[in-house]
């Protein structure tokens, strides 16, 4: 992967990495941070060492879904900015709220104790996208984890109060926070360090000859049913289909994201005429996370 062969490596609890993290060394404990990424290690090893196509085909699934959490937060943060330019104020609440839970989704896909169940993970309930991630984050940091768990919850009722009931004094009631932009940076980074560890793994333990990317696997993503209905991303099942052809074994989470599906993610959101007071969704791709 080109992306790959021309990235640099980055210090970080000892250790060389490919992304080069913002925030993610001041909420880290220095000891706790390398004993557990040994732990978190020795989880994947026992993937990995069993590895297959299935395994291969899941991983990819499950990195390529925390790629999008993160561009979807971001395209969030970036709706969120507009809003409050143009006095959408209603829509803050919801903006801030799913920027943080698409996050912890990221976090989730990456943790290798909690099963793919054919595709069900994509779904997991709001409770347990905290619970869980929380949990995991807390072995770093318990404070500073507590802390981030009480934003998100303070996110979660702001967004309850005005869709449940639509007070009639607007958001005057509504929790102030401030830190949204340094949390959901947090939350990426680490999504980033799971799926880098998971990377090495695999490279040092996997089974090459199971590098198949199963073409079911692809469909849990690109075909969708909620509610009854069914729903085809068309591009998703091309950047599917692309990573089958060409690089059929997960990477890390920065790698997995090209710059042709970055561009087509935020265009997919773009007005058709140019108008400084139309959202514009290219603004700021790196706000929460260096993508390509």
């Amino acid at each position: 992967m080109t992306a790959k062969a021309l990235s640099g490596k980055y210090k970080f609890s000892g250790q060389e990495w490919f992304y080069n993290f913002r925030e993610l060394h001041k909420f880290c404990e220095g000891g706790k941070t390398q004993k557990h990424l040994g732990h978190l290690f020795e989880k994947y090893s026992k993937i990995t060492k069993d590895w297959n196509p299935g395994r291969n085909s899941e991983w990819i699934c499950r990195v390529f879904l925390s790629a999008k959490m993160i561009l979807s937060a971001t395209l969030q943060l970036e709706a969120l900015a507009h809003a409050r330019k143009q006095n959408l104020r209603i829509v803050a609440p919801y903006l801030e709220y799913y920027t943080l839970l698409a996050l912890l989704r990221a976090v989730i896909y990456t943790l290798p104790e909690i099963e793919w169940e054919d595709g069900k993970l994509a779904a997991i309930s709001h409770t347990k996208a905290i619970n869980l991630s929380v949990d995991y984050i807390s072995k770093f940091n318990r404070e500073k984890a507590c802390q981030l768990k009480e934003l998100t919850l303070d996110l979660k009722a702001n967004r309850e109060l005005i869709s449940y009931r639509s007070p009639s004094s607007g958001d005057e009631n509504i929790i102030q926070c401030k830190n949204i932009i340094e949390a959901a940076t947090i939350l990426a980074e680490f999504a980033q360090m799971n799926s880098e560890v998971l990377e090495k793994s695999i490279l040092k333990n996997s089974d090459r000859e199971s590098s198949i990317f199963l073409e079911n696997f692809a469909s849990q993503l690109s075909h969708i049913k909620i509610e009854g209905r069914h729903f085809f991303d068309k591009e998703d099942s091309y950047r599917l289909g692309y990573l089958a052809r060409k690089h059929p074994l997960p990477t890390n989470i920065m790698h997995i994201m090209t710059e042709g599906h970055v561009e087509d993610f935020f265009g997919a959101w773009c007005a058709e005429e140019g108008d400084e007071r139309v959202f514009d969704p290219d603004d700021n791709w790196r706000l929460i996370f260096d993508v390509p």
